[in-house]
Order: structure tokens, then C-alpha cells, then sequence
């Protein structure tokens, strides 16, 4: 298979279950090279256990996890750790809490990584922090403390810090959620100008269903761990197929 038909990210059969719960059963979804799509659904349905499973910050029960090509699992079984941690390379993830180090300045949330993990200097390492806190905005925040910012910054420092490691599969999980209605614009912003001026596969898990509609290539809907309906934004939205996908979307946007 050439590269170039790979998927990026691709899940095969999967299930997971917590204790007696199924979160995930036969779970078949693929994230193609270069595609942007947006995991839609009530709560419950999964969407964020998709995401945790790439990261392998998850286990699951059956099935099979692959990152261009590179198994994380096979047929239930865990890859080894160096599969792990090539498969993580290529993967970034920002999470809706932003998980920043208090302890740490903004630029120094940025630089940390790059130099533990792909060992760059100190120097090269701020220098990219720099480039990509101008790109989201945030240059003059260089040396201020997390706790200084508002929780639209903090999310906009967040997406550079994933960025900062050069992944090449971004994973966004309700990245807006705990914000503040006023902030969610320019997280959003940022998502939309990654989304025009990257080549990097794009998963975002959300409930802003204007913005899914706007940015994503592909629309899949879950519900009960499984998808029920996938396609085309303006397809998806404007005439979806499936009865539980009208349901779900007549309560959370005008019809």
C-alpha cells in the first residue's frame, strides 16, 4: 500500500470497556492524510475515549489501533514500546483542561519538550516557542505565568505547546468547552488558520456545530460507542440519513 493511500490514524474492531460499561464496541473509524474531520455526538458516545486510545493514555479490550501504518495495538494486544513511542511521535494532543505546568512560564511550557524529547538546544528550542506563540497570538506572553492568562490563552499556548513537538496528526478534544463564551472565538480562530494553512490530519471532538460545519472535511456522528452516520459537512447537517443523527442534531441546532 503506497503511503500516500495510508491512513493516518485508523481503528479497527476496537472495543473498550470500564469495568461492566462498553465505551467502544467494533469501533471502525479512519483519519486520512491531510483530512480534517469533527467527532460529533452526546455525551457518552465515546468521542473522547477515540482520542485518548491514540494517544495510548487508554487500554482497550479487542481490535486493532494503527498511526500511519505503526500498530499501537493488534488484535487487543499492545505494540511493543518502541512502536508505542514512534506512533506517539507523530501525534499531538490538546485537551480541553490545558494542562499547563504552573510552574512554569509560558515559554518554558513550550521549550520543555522539545528539548527532552527531540533533544534541541535551548536556543533553537525558544526560538521555535517564539514562532509559534506569535502564531497564535500570544508573543507578548512569553514570560508570563499560566495563572496570568485567561482561559482563552491559556488554551491558545496550549495548541503551540502540541504543536512545538512537530506532529503531523493533531488531536483536539472539546478544546473550547471549558471556556468562557466570549473566548471560544479566538481558540476557534486559531483551529480554523491551522486547519487552511497545515498539511497535518486534524481530529476534533466538539459541540460547536457552526465551526464543524465550517472546518471539517468529513462530519462522523457517534452514539453508544459506535458511529452511525458519517459524510460531507453540508450532507451530514443539512440531510443526514440516519434518525438518531436528526434527533441528536434538531437539539443542539436550529433546524
Amino acid at each position: 500500500m503506497s503511503s500516500i493511500a495510508e491512513p493516518a490514524l485508523e481503528f479497527r474492531n476496537v472495543t473498550k470497556r470500564y469495568g461492566e460499561t462498553t465505551v467502544l464496541e467494533d469501533f471502525d473509524f479512519q483519519l486520512g492524510a491531510g483530512e480534517k474531520v469533527a467527532l460529533i455526538g452526546p455525551s457518552g458516545s465515546g468521542k473522547s475515549t477515540v482520542l485518548r486510545i491514540a494517544m495510548a493514555l487508554e487500554d482497550i479490550q479487542g481490535g486493532t489501533v494503527r498511526v500511519h501504518g505503526i500498530p499501537l495495538w493488534l488484535d487487543g494486544v499492545a505494540a511493543d514500546r518502541a512502536q508505542t513511542r514512534r506512533a506517539r511521535a507523530r501525534l499531538g494532543m490538546v485537551f480541553q483542561h490545558f494542562h499547563l505546568f504552573p510552574h512554569l512560564s509560558v515559554l518554558e511550557n513550550l521549550t520543555l519538550a522539545p528539548r527532552l524529547v527531540n533533544k534541541k538546544k535551548a536556543d533553537e528550542a525558544a526560538e521555535q516557542a517564539i514562532a509559534l506563540l506569535r502564531r497564535v497570538g500570544l508573543e507578548d506572553k512569553a514570560q508570563a505565568w499560566p495563572e496570568q492568562l485567561s482561559g482563552g490563552q491559556k488554551q491558545r499556548v496550549a495548541i503551540a505547546r502540541a504543536l512545538a513537538l512537530q506532529p503531523d496528526i493533531m488531536l483536539f478534544d472539546e478544546v473550547t468547552s471549558a471556556l468562557d463564551p466570549e473566548m471560544v472565538g479566538e481558540v476557534l480562530e486559531v483551529l480554523r488558520e491551522l486547519g487552511e494553512t497545515t498539511s497535518m490530519s486534524m481530529l476534533l471532538v466538539t459541540h460547536e456545530m457552526a465551526f464543524a460545519r465550517q472546518f471539517a472535511d468529513r462530519v462522523v456522528f457517534m452514539d453508544g460507542g459506535k458511529v452511525v452516520e458519517a459524510g460531507p459537512p453540508e450532507e451530514l447537517f443539512g440531510n443526514p440519513r440516519e434518525e438518531r443523527t436528526r434527533q441528536f442534531l434538531s437539539r443542539v441546532q436550529p433546524m
